[in-house]
């Protein structure tokens, strides 16, 4: 028991006195650093969240928003726990999913009501690499969706310069 816990403080005391606090956050991998082109799939009904999600990336000018999946680098999905339509069978969740033909989808991602969840995924391999949940219930709230996604390839470059 000594031994576990000598070496846990030994990793805290080397990962230095930011981590043991919990101020350093994960940073995204290098195919997010590198990504220039970016899709949003809005797979929420809130049109509105998918406008301030274009204004914030707009503003932002990270990246250049594309019409398809197909002409970017990263997919940006929006999920929203009050306004997805989930039905539950047995051991399975499936999420009706207007934006292909009106199909039913099995769904991993279920999220509250009032948040909503942004996964950045491989638009080439379908690979998750990186993903939030932000709080998005009321107009300034959703004026901040994209921060945690900043805040993520901030700290991903600020890493690469040390």
């Amino acid at each position: 028991m000594k031994t576990v816990a000598l070496v846990f403080v030994a990793g805290v005391m080397l990962a230095g006195p930011d981590m043991a606090r919990g101020n350093i956050k994960a940073s995204v991998p290098e195919k997010v650093l590198a990504a220039r082109k970016i899709y949003v799939e809005n797979r929420t009904n809130d049109v509105l969240l998918q406008n301030d999600t274009y204004l914030e990336l707009t503003k932002w000018g990270r990246f250049q928003i594309v019409d398809s999946a197909k002409k970017a680098d990263v997919v940006l999905r929006l999920n929203g726990g009050n306004t997805a339509t989930l039905v539950e069978t047995g051991d399975k969740t499936y999420l009706y999913n207007s934006s292909v033909g009106g199909r039913w989808q099995e769904s991993t991602e279920q999220v509250p009501g009032g948040f909503t969840r942004l996964t950045l995924i491989d638009a080439k391999t379908g690979t998750t690499l990186w993903s939030d949940q932000r709080k998005t219930l009321g107009s300034e709230a959703k004026r901040h969706i994209v921060d945690g996604l900043r805040d993520a390839i901030d700290q991903g470059e600020k890493a690469q310069w040390k």
